[in-house]
């Protein structure tokens, strides 16, 4: 998983690989979470050991190093963020079925863009 777009370096990228639609894009249960330093505009993940199925990556830039992506009042993140598939309806939360991919026995290169 490449990460594209980071402008607010110093914070900590968090990558969350989720399999199923209760959890995401913000649930704390994902299946794996992998956390980068940001030090430039973009950042890699890396799943190892991802049985074939259907996923949803989603991709938090945790500036203030809570483990979380904060949101506003009417919850909006405030933090840069973004899912697989580079999904980002208007004023709501992606779904999992907009964000998801499949894995089969190949590797998954994906590059998502944060905002």
């Amino acid at each position: 998983m490449t990460v594209t777009g980071i402008d607010d370096a110093g914070g900590r990228i968090g990558c969350a690989l989720h399999s199923a639609a209760t959890v995401f894009p913000m649930g704390q249960n994902a299946l794996d979470m992998i956390w980068q330093p940001t030090t430039g505009a973009s950042a890699v993940c890396v799943f190892e050991g991802v049985a074939p199925g259907t996923y949803a990556v989603s991709i938090a830039n945790d500036l203030n190093g809570n483990g979380r992506t904060d949101t506003n009042g009417i919850g909006l993140p405030t933090e840069e963020w973004g899912v697989s598939r580079n999904a980002r309806p208007l004023m709501r939360a992606p779904r999992f079925a907009e964000a998801s991919f499949d894995v089969a026995a190949a590797p998954v290169a994906l590059t998502v863009e944060v905002d």
